[in-house]
């Protein structure tokens, strides 16, 4: 039998595991929202814990949701991404004179 954690076996185990991998995912859509990209990072892996979750418990439907989740996910950190570098490279070409003065107030 596939045990991913070692300790999912009793039906107590298995609710903890949900509540737990729950609220990891919360704290990535919580950092996610304060615009960090670690929240993609933290979500994708909670989504890869509740495939191995889905499987130890026989819940195939997981799965299916899981990939669409990290789908998602990674279709939004890279527009993340190039979004910051389209930032970066446009701050870069900025013609102010007073850029690097008020930058430094």
């Amino acid at each position: 039998m596939f045990r991913p954690f070692g300790i999912i076996g009793s039906r107590m185990n298995t609710q903890i595991w949900s509540w737990a991998l729950s609220a990891i995912g919360v704290v990535g859509i919580y950092l996610t929202g304060r615009k960090n990209w670690r929240g993609y990072a933290v979500g994708i892996c909670t989504e890869c814990a509740w495939v191995a979750y889905s499987i130890q418990t026989k819940q195939w439907g997981f799965i299916f949701g899981s990939t669409i989740y990290i789908s998602v996910y990674l279709f939004n950190i890279n527009k993340w991404l190039s979004d910051e570098r389209k930032k970066r490279i446009r701050g870069m070409f900025t013609i102010n004179p007073l850029h690097n003065y008020r930058k430094n107030k």
